[in-house]
């Protein structure tokens, strides 16, 4: 007897399967890339911050041209301003004025960027202007497992 061949005709169990796995994986690598897209954006945000902290200090430094020129807003990463007046209710003079704007700088520094921190230097220059380096570092940790610190610097004349 013969017997005519059948044709089988859909899919099979392990056909779906392994098309459940392909989709799946992809899905995974969709997930990544997501997430990678999510702490870049964190990181340029934070690099923003950074920048507008730079431009803050900078004007308050060219606002006070005198004493910035003499080297009074000079700072490191670690110093820290105690007691310093509070010029928004009194009338203060450009000293005071010098410690209330670092004073305001390093907390916001602290505030907006995860461990951050400033430094300002005058830099030398051959001429009568004045230029400064501003150092901006804080803690840009992408991988959770340590920390990974960023310096954003800058160099302006007064």
């Amino acid at each position: 007897m013969n017997h005519p061949l059948r044709h089988h005709s859909g899919f099979t169990l392990l056909e779906v399967l392994i098309t459940l796995v392909i989709l799946s994986v992809g899905l995974l690598g969709l997930a990544r890339l997501q997430m990678a897209a999510i702490q870049f954006n964190h990181s340029a945000l934070l690099r923003s911050q950074a920048l507008l902290l730079t431009n803050d200090i900078l004007e308050r430094m060219r606002a006070n041209r005198s004493l910035a020129s003499a080297g009074a807003y000079t700072t490191s990463h670690d110093s820290m301003i105690v007691s310093p007046p509070d010029c928004r209710n009194i009338s203060c003079s450009a000293a005071q004025l010098v410690l209330y704007d670092l004073a305001q700088w390093k907390q916001d520094l602290s505030t907006l960027l995860p461990d951050g921190s400033g430094e300002i230097n005058l830099l030398p220059s051959g001429g009568m202007e004045r230029l400064v380096s501003i150092a901006i570092r804080w803690n840009d940790n992408r991988k959770g497992n340590s920390a990974d610190y960023t310096t954003f610097s800058w160099s302006a004349e007064l």
